[in-house]
């Protein structure tokens, strides 16, 4: 599930569109749902999904997904268990990269990274964290964080602040903290379970759809009869598409460079128990790019 602002007519806030795999074991992601939002709240959300179950049932059609791929938007979060309660919410790997190039823009640190291999490297230890299972990870960043340059002081606090420990609200006597809970915890953005059960760590071809739906439309906010006239001559193709999926068609090959890394990360997930976590941590960061 993901939203794209730039086209939509002026009176609505974006397009949230909902994708999801077609075809079994030859699946193609589409997108299936397409919605003209007003907003971004919980309560826009929770209608949007409300309408859709009342669709479903309508129409014989048992909808009960067990994961839902997001950004790192609470609102469609919250919203998403409501009325699913018995959902796993992950969030998108690509989309916590992205926020964590942004954070490291935002202090000045870009140009470091981009020189500095090994720097850019330890920073992509953060988000190796990914890779493990989510119970161990608050554990397995204490240990990181002695191992990082003070360069990085300020990533690694953001990180830790935002999606592994929480803030510090108050420090006590006996020296121990109380935290608030973090904005995003470890169990929203581990991928561990994603490589165990085949889900997807990105909606990057939701991400992709959207770049392609910008380009085609050509301007920012259109009126409201062309965005109508072009989400229907896109639904025709999606039909088209899952027609070629119905007669046996074999989706496009995935490019050779992400069927290696995937190997490699594969590699490095497989022999976890014959490595020390630094280990571990720098194999997968090898592999990663904000």
């Amino acid at each position: 599930m993901d939203g794209t602002f730039k086209t939509v007519p002026v009176i609505f806030s974006q397009l949230y569109t909902i994708h999801a795999p077609v075809g079994g074991d030859n699946s193609r992601v589409l997108p299936l749902v397409y919605s003209l939002v007003t907003s971004k709240s919980v309560e826009i959300y929770r209608c949007l999904f409300e309408e859709l179950l009342d669709l479903a049932i309508e129409n014989s059609i048992d909808l009960q997904p067990s994961v839902i791929l997001t950004d790192f938007e609470q609102a469609s979060i919250i919203a998403s268990h409501l009325v699913f309660p018995s959902i796993r919410n992950k969030g998108c790997f690509f989309h916590l990269g992205q926020s964590g190039w942004r954070k490291i823009q935002s202090l000045g640190l870009a140009t470091r990274y981009g020189d500095d291999e090994q720097f850019s490297l330890m920073l992509r230890h953060l988000f190796a964290l990914a890779f493990l299972p989510s119970d161990e990870i608050p554990e397995a960043f204490n240990a990181l964080k002695l191992e990082m340059p003070p360069e990085a002081d300020e990533v690694v606090k953001w990180f830790e602040e935002i999606y592994v420990l929480g803030k510090i609200r108050r420090h006590l006597r006996n020296g121990n903290t109380i935290r608030s809970d973090p904005l995003f915890p470890p169990q929203l953005w581990s991928v561990y379970d994603s490589i165990e059960t085949g889900v997807p760590r990105t909606q990057n071809i939701a991400e992709a759809w959207h770049r392609r739906w910008d380009i085609l439309l050509g301007q920012s906010h259109v009126g409201l009869y062309t965005m109508i006239e072009q989400l229907q001559k896109e639904q025709q193709s999606v039909e088209l598409q899952i027609e070629c999926i119905i007669r046996g068609e074999q989706r496009p090959p995935t490019k050779k460079a992400l069927i290696d890394r995937e190997k490699r990360i594969m590699t490095i997930c497989n022999d976890r128990e014959n490595r020390s976590l630094m280990e571990f941590l720098r194999g997968i960061a090898h592999n990663l790019s904000l």
